[in-house]
């Protein structure tokens, strides 16, 4: 009985061994528990991954800090202004503003010369013509010379008593006649004074009409020579309107196109006037 029983034994023993290394087998294959603390780090990594997957970054060019419109640690809003170079835009356009009443003014137009009008000078040819029309009728009607009045008489005695009353008679005619010419020439010269005086006045008038052509003329290249300056003038400042216009466009207002919370101005430098600077955004 007692064979029995140890035979049975053993022959049980034999028969689980396999089922033994199997489990063993099992044991060793299968992966060791995690701990929780590294299941802990494992969703803090992973939330960290996301957060920074919802950074939102925004990179501004401003020319005084007072033009960065937020804080950091500050809220914002999509749609709110982040940075605006307000002074700089204004200062612009006060200068594009006096730029354009400058073109303004400078576009005027200037008034017309007004033109010579035609020379006359009828008056003075008149004048002539009547004076040569005096002297002409002069000469043609001369002071009548004084008449021989010679009387023969036979008697001695007559001739003798009558010739002192011719002789004053004579002589009377020739003062006449030399009285007539004398005032004759003085008329004359007179009439030559005024016609000599009246070609003068028409050589006046000619010389202060080419005086009035040349004054004209200068005007006009003086007015087409402040024209030309205007228009000069004119084509610099809207080149330089144009220049202001272009950096008016550059300035604009930049805003947060998400929702969120600053977490980080950071500046990347600065060059001539403009600082760069990076705004992290957190957002929500």
């Amino acid at each position: 009985m007692k064979e029995y029983l140890a035979t049975a034994f053993l022959t049980g023993i034999v028969g689980f061994l396999p089922f033994i290394n199997l489990n063993s087998q099992q044991i060793l294959s299968t992966p060791a528990p995690v701990p929780s603390l590294q299941k802990q780090s494992l969703i803090q990594l992973q939330q960290s991954s996301n957060k920074s997957s919802k950074r939102h970054r925004i990179q501004v060019q401003v020319v005084s800090l007072n033009d960065l419109k937020i804080v950091e640690g500050a809220d914002v809003v999509a749609g709110q202004i982040i940075s605006d170079r307000t002074e700089e835009r204004q200062s612009l356009e006060t200068e594009r503003n006096q730029i354009d009443n400058s073109i303004k003014q400078l576009s005027i137009p200037a008034g017309k010369l007004t033109d010579i009008p035609e020379p006359n000078f009828a008056i003075e040819e008149a004048a002539i013509q009547q004076i040569k029309d005096e002297i002409k009728l002069m000469e043609s009607n001369p002071a009548l010379p004084a008449s021989e009045t010679s009387f023969r008489f036979k008697d001695e005695n007559l001739r003798k008593l009558l010739e002192a009353n011719k002789l004053e008679q004579r002589a009377k005619a020739i003062a006449t006649e030399a009285n007539n010419r004398t005032k004759l020439a003085q008329s004359k010269a007179r009439l030559v004074g005024q016609l000599n005086s009246a070609i003068a006045a028409l050589h006046k008038a000619k010389s202060n009409y080419q005086h009035q052509q040349y004054e004209h003329s200068l005007n006009l290249i003086r007015q087409q020579s402040e024209m030309q300056r205007q228009q000069y003038q004119v084509a610099s400042l809207v080149d330089k309107k144009q220049g202001l216009e272009g950096k008016l466009r550059e300035i604009t207002q930049i805003k947060s196109p998400v929702a969120g919370k600053v977490r980080r101005i950071k500046n990347l430098g600065q060059k001539d006037r403009q600082i760069n600077l990076e705004v992290v955004i957190d957002v929500k």
